[in-house]
């Protein structure tokens, strides 16, 4: 909470977040006290203030709320009385009688960063995007009482946040001046770098991300190491990323989010093994995403024996998820469990219809589970997604014949022998020999 003097009083503020837009630093919120301007002894609206705020700067907001109704009906024109109610109401999570207090007092005095930032905040927090934005942009013009930077690169960051989705543009613009304003803090240069990654934007996210690197301590360099090492795994730029995370953790050894982050880079150059090892570093055992990390790294060392309980205890606590019934579908399809295979990839595809590789896996688990019907259907859904390949004709060819629709079975053969080309050897045999097989039975 910061206190700040007003035209005629001490005001009290308290700066309310939004979004994903962090809270300002603990010297923003520590309570500043100044000399506010002599009022008389005997106006009893201010006495009623000094009460009031007294107890608002010890967190009593309930024992403090009367106190401020009665100033604002002795003195109905104090806006500091209505900001100061307001203030009061928000802290008590009373968002509508806030933000009509907060409006009586920019009513009366339009001029008041504060007045206007709160307002905006808590007009955020009740989804009335548009109005907030307004008095957002109002108080980007005046001047905070006190921690003038703070302030202003709070309101840039809180008034970009709310225009990330309707008008990057205008967000880039608030997060530009909010690093302006404050150059030394990584958080702005965070936020542009996720908007530059958002709108494909790959060599401005990566240097933003690498500004908020050479600040960041913390969480922050977390972030931006995430941010660094998802653009190098997408663009194939993985040396670079390793290395900056090699770095961190030469001074932050034990740091798990590192040693994740330093996993999945070694696993997308295909070093599962060493990336294990980090993971293993990165511990945890009841965290759902290293469980999930490491059963994907364990997968891909083929060593599905392991990788299926930790699958298999995912999904009892997240069966909603349709790429995690799928991995653990696939694991089991590689131990050749078709029948619960089939019942995770069932549940995948339910879950998520376009998911787009899982109706060929279907297929293939329905097939050996003689469901030749669910095959056809799997790879149906398959082809209309992905398109047709040697692999859906030969299943397709196989299924049918099994079914005994003979003229289909052919031509699904044929056209599996045509796009084939020497290249499936054991298949091709088979197609050849069912081929003449059928021809046999006319």
């Amino acid at each position: 909470m910061v206190a700040l003097r007003g035209n005629s009083r001490l005001i009290v503020v308290l700066l309310f977040s939004v979004g994903q837009v962090r809270a300002q630093s603990e010297q923003t919120n520590r309570t500043v006290r100044h000399h506010p301007v002599a009022v008389p002894e005997t106006s009893v609206a201010s006495t009623l203030l000094d009460q009031a705020e007294n107890l608002l700067a010890k967190g009593d907001y309930a024992g403090a709320e009367p106190l401020l109704q009665q100033a604002t009906v002795k003195d109905p024109k104090s806006y500091q009385a209505w900001y100061d109610l307001g203030y009061a109401e928000q802290a008590l999570k009373h968002s509508a009688d806030a933000i009509a207090d907060y409006r009586r007092s920019v009513g009366i005095n339009p001029k008041i960063f504060e007045t206007n930032l709160n307002l905006g905040l808590a007009l955020a927090a009740a989804d009335q995007r548009d109005e907030a934005i307004k008095y957002l942009k109002a108080a980007t013009e005046l001047q905070p009482t006190t921690h003038s930077e703070q302030g202003k690169e709070h309101v840039w960051l809180v008034l970009g946040q709310l225009q990330v989705g309707s008008d990057p543009s205008a967000a880039e613009k608030c997060f530009g001046e909010a690093a302006r304003v404050t150059p030394a803090d990584p958080q702005p240069h965070l936020l542009l770098a996720e908007l530059d990654e958002n709108s494909g934007k790959g060599e401005q996210a990566q240097a933003e991300y690498r500004q908020a690197l050479s600040r960041a301590q913390g969480a922050d360099r977390i972030q931006a190491l995430r941010g660094l090492v998802n653009l190098a795994i997408a663009s194939g730029q993985l040396s670079e990323a390793g290395s900056d995370i090699r770095q961190y953790l030469a001074v932050a050894p034990s740091d798990r989010q590192a040693h994740l982050l330093l996993g999945r880079v070694l696993a997308a150059q295909g070093k599962n093994e060493d990336a294990l090892a980090e993971l293993n570093q990165a511990g945890d055992e009841n965290d759902p995403a290293m469980l999930r990390e490491r059963a994907e790294l364990l997968s891909g060392l083929q060593r599905e024996t392991d990788a299926l309980p930790l699958y298999k205890r995912l999904v009892e606590e997240n069966g909603a998820d349709a790429q995690l019934r799928y991995e653990y579908g696939l694991s089991l399809m590689h131990l050749k469990q078709w029948a619960p295979a089939e019942e995770q990839l069932l549940a995948a595809v339910k879950l998520n219809p376009n998911l787009a590789r899982a109706y060929g896996d279907l297929a293939v688990v329905a097939s050996d589970n003689q469901q030749y019907d669910l095959t056809l259907k799997a790879l149906d859904v398959r082809v209309k997604l992905l398109g047709d390949n040697p692999g859906t004709y030969f299943l397709r060819a196989t299924a049918l014949d099994h079914l005994r629709r003979y003229p289909e079975a052919t031509q699904n053969y044929r056209q599996f022998l045509t796009v084939a080309s020497g290249k499936y050897p054991d298949e091709e045999w088979k197609a050849r020999h069912r081929l003449l097989a059928i021809q046999n039975l006319k």
